[in-house]
């Protein structure tokens, strides 16, 4: 009923629009509304149509639910399918496949024309795309030791224990590059970032791989011309280089999408999407949801602290994580880091890595469920309809990989968008059950 209803609106007030915000709450069947919106485009013949998902994990279940329902579609190997350049057939793939700065779809006025666009799991997809546009090194990269004493007087000055901790290689050091010393300072950075491009370009990777995605040569086709707005934060692990505000408008495939569908799962604060998709207000205001909807199941949230001072954490993993003959529904931790998993592992859960964790989830929906499934860092763009996961278990506050995230939360702990950013990664991962 909520997909007939959501999709006669979407044909009756929103085909003719550009932008559309599709609200649903998980498990309502966002995906094959999606699928059937862009395959109706193919047969008004408006061009090639593309559906985005945030992970590989994403792009299977699309795939499954496509073929399903007898629709046509294909997937990006070597090379853009013929088929989806001609308008036959919608092509599933990952937003990192389009947003890098070496895209199959090519980059400004020389970029692949599509008719219609659809991402799926939009905040995820927004942290997928600030990533195509970071510059990472780790700390035993030379790149970072030639910044870090570039730079190494402001940061000093700075705070001379966070330096010396950073030097130390604690990754809990933070420490931004001054704006004035980065403008300052500005042809010896894109020196020491060219002299990167031109190693990375030259080296062959024994496997036939191309560079790491965070690495300059994937990225400097994306940020060569605007370095200058660009920040540095620099850690004792790592140091990250972004710009403030990325330029979408560079992908031209995306920026010129003549409809372009933005799926999301109902969150209290959509505002960022303006930052984060250059989407108008007026969209935001006006999203696209089923309005005789009333009721989309129960949650019992507990505290178990706040119930009993003796539940702590230790007492939680220890219980829940241990595998359980014969339980009939699944349980699911997620955890902050892969660091945070290692006691549960130890008691015996699964643990999911980005290679198994399809496999591992659709175990629990067959009802192999004696294992507690733990899942790092991913509190978006999983499904775990009923049985599958009655237990959902909230191991930690979430922690943002973003260095910039990080040193903003660090400075303002109590702000609103601090606070904002937190409680929207946990209202996603509420929706996961």
């Amino acid at each position: 009923r909520v997909q007939a209803e959501v999709l006669t609106s979407w044909h009756t007030q929103f085909r003719n629009k550009r932008d559309v915000i599709l609200k649903l709450h998980t498990g309502q069947g966002k995906t094959l509304i999606g699928l059937l919106a862009l395959q109706s485009k193919l047969n008004e013949g408006a061009g090639p149509a593309i559906y985005l998902c945030p992970n590989n994990y994403l792009i299977e279940q699309t795939c499954t639910q496509a073929k399903q329902f007898g629709l046509r579609f294909c997937t990006v190997q070597s090379d853009l399918p013929d088929e989806f350049l001609d308008g036959k057939s919608i092509l599933i793939t990952s937003v990192q496949i389009l947003f890098n700065g070496r895209t199959r779809f090519r980059l400004g006025p020389e970029s692949t024309k599509i008719g219609s666009l659809l991402m799926d799991d939009c905040h995820a997809c927004i942290d997928a795309i600030r990533d195509a546009f970071t510059i990472r090194f780790e700390k035993d990269d030379d790149t970072y030791n030639r910044i870090v004493a570039l730079f190494a007087p402001s940061l000093e000055a700075q705070g001379l224990g966070s330096f010396t901790e950073i030097q130390k290689g604690n990754h809990d050091a933070l420490l931004p590059v001054p704006y004035w010393e980065w403008q300052d300072k500005l042809r010896e950075v894109v020196a020491i970032l060219a002299d990167r491009v031109e190693l990375e370009s030259n080296k062959k990777p024994k496997d036939g791989k191309l560079p790491h995605r965070h690495g300059v040569w994937f990225v400097w086709p994306l940020l060569m011309d605007s370095v200058h707005d660009c920040s540095c934060i620099i850690s004792g692990g790592a140091l990250e280089i972004a710009p403030r505000v990325p330029r979408l408008d560079i992908f031209g495939s995306f920026y010129g999408a003549q409809h372009r569908v933005f799926m999301s799962a109902t969150v209290t604060d959509d505002s960022f999407l303006v930052k984060g998709l250059r989407l108008s207000a007026d969209t935001i205001r006006n999203p696209l949801i089923s309005k005789n909807e009333r009721w989309s199941g129960e949650k019992m949230l507990l505290i178990p602290s706040l119930m009993d001072e003796t539940l702590g954490r230790s007492v939680i993993v220890q219980e829940l994580a241990r595998p359980r003959s014969g339980r009939d529904f699944g349980v699911v931790a997620l955890v902050p880091s892969f660091a945070r998993s290692k006691d549960w592992e130890g008691y015996g859960s699964t643990v999911a890595t980005t290679h198994t964790i399809y496999k591992e989830i659709e175990k629990l929906k067959t009802e192999s469920c004696d294992k507690t499934l733990v899942i790092a860092n991913r509190y978006d763009g999983i499904d775990l309809p009923d049985d599958s996961c009655r237990i959902l278990i909230f191991d930690s506050r979430p922690i943002s990989d973003n260095l910039a995230e990080r040193y903003d939360g660090r400075c303002r702990p109590g702000s609103v968008m601090t606070i904002i950013r937190a409680a929207r990664t946990i209202e996603q991962g509420l929706g996961r059950s």
